[in-house]
Formats: structure tokens, C-alpha cells, sequence
């Protein structure tokens, strides 16, 4: 294995020690000592990598958001209808959730809330999704155009309500909402686009 594909891994090894510990024992109670010793490295190349904890943890605010994802699959997105581009939007956002279960607790944790340069990072990451969903509301909306603040509660419901759809799956199981993600999602993005004045499809609740 190359010199620099070792390395590489080694830093992914830190950042996911590093996630896994601050999202279970919070930042300030982790130390390098113990992120070195999860993964399997030397302390001193946290340092190499890094420069400090501190760094660290903005780090790992910056590049395990689903906004990195998005910008990669935008160009994809472009090329479908508003509702199917929306609905593979809600799918990888869930899947973004449930395998990132460990940043969503960090992020949210009660020590990095009160973290003002964490807030403005997760602020600015938000942006970032709300700016890839409004070209989607947007193409819906064609030639009827909604004002930016309307674009931006609608996408805010849709990730919201994603988020919440996820939390009681990884609370409660299936039992928290037993329509199934594909179907939860096609049904919330039909009420986004067309509210609840639209006849709902009904294959949409077939299991």
C-alpha cells in the first residue's frame, strides 16, 4: 500500500475514533490520549494531522455534513423532475442520518450548542442544504415563483420532518411510523409540492 494511502487511512481511523468519543463522552471530557488509542495510531499524529483537539472537532463539523454529499450528487439531481429530485434528496438525507448517528449527537450535544464557533459552522452547513433544495422547490414552482423565505420554511420542513421521521426509527422501530421510508417520504414531498389539497396516491401506502 502506498505511503500516502496509509496515511490517509490513518487519519480516517482518527476522525471516526474522534467521532465515536466526543459523541459518547462529549469533547471536553476526551482526550488525544484516548482518540490515539481507539484508533490505533500515535498520539502525535493527531497533532500531524490536525494541529489540536480543537481542530479536530471543526474538522469533523465540516466534512461529515450531508452538505458534502449533496454537492457531489447535484448534478445528477438537476437532471430529474422537481418530485423524483426531491424524493432521492429525502432518501439520502435519511441515509445520511442513520448512518451518521454519532455526528448528529455531537453536533447537538448540550456542550458544542453552547459552542458559538460550532453553531456558526452547523449554521452555515444548513445553508448549504437549504441553498440545494430551493433549485428543486424552485423548478417546481416554474413560472409561478414563491418569495426566498417561503422556499426556505419549505425545504426547513422537509429536513425537519426527516429528521424527526429518523430519530423515532431509532428510537421505537418501525412501530414509531410503520409507513416505510420510500413511502413517508414520496407522501411528504407530494405535500410540500401540492399541500393537502391534492388526492393522495394511494399505491403510495401499498406495502
Amino acid at each position: 500500500m502506498p505511503t500516502t494511502t496509509r496515511r490517509n487511512a490513518k487519519k480516517e481511523r482518527i476522525l471516526n475514533a474522534a467521532l465515536k468519543l466526543f459523541s459518547q463522552q462529549g469533547f471536553h471530557a476526551t482526550t488525544t490520549k484516548e482518540i490515539a488509542a481507539e484508533s490505533g495510531v500515535a498520539e502525535g499524529l493527531i497533532f500531524y494531522h490536525f494541529g489540536d483537539k480543537r481542530k479536530l472537532l471543526l474538522f469533523l463539523v465540516n466534512n461529515f455534513s450531508f452538505a458534502a454529499q449533496l454537492q457531489e450528487d447535484a448534478g445528477e439531481l438537476s437532471k430529474l423532475p422537481a418530485d423524483e429530485a426531491l424524493f432521492q434528496y429525502g432518501i439520502a438525507y435519511l441515509q445520511f442520518l442513520r448512518t451518521n448517528m454519532d455526528y448528529l449527537m455531537l453536533i447537538w450535544s448540550p456542550e458544542l450548542m453552547k459552542d458559538a464557533e460550532v453553531s456558526k459552522e452547523v449554521l452555515r452547513l444548513i445553508g448549504g442544504l437549504g441553498t440545494a433544495g430551493s433549485s428543486m422547490l424552485e423548478q417546481a414552482a416554474g413560472s409561478s415563483r414563491q418569495p426566498e423565505h417561503t422556499v426556505q420554511v419549505a425545504m426547513m420542513m422537509m429536513t425537519s420532518s426527516i429528521l424527526v421521521y429518523s430519530m423515532l426509527h431509532f428510537r421505537f422501530g418501525e412501530e414509531a411510523l410503520p409507513l416505510g421510508d420510500e413511502s413517508y417520504i414520496r407522501e411528504l414531498v407530494r405535500l410540500l409540492l401540492h399541500g393537502m389539497n391534492e388526492e393522495p396516491d394511494h399505491d403510495v401506502f401499498s406495502p
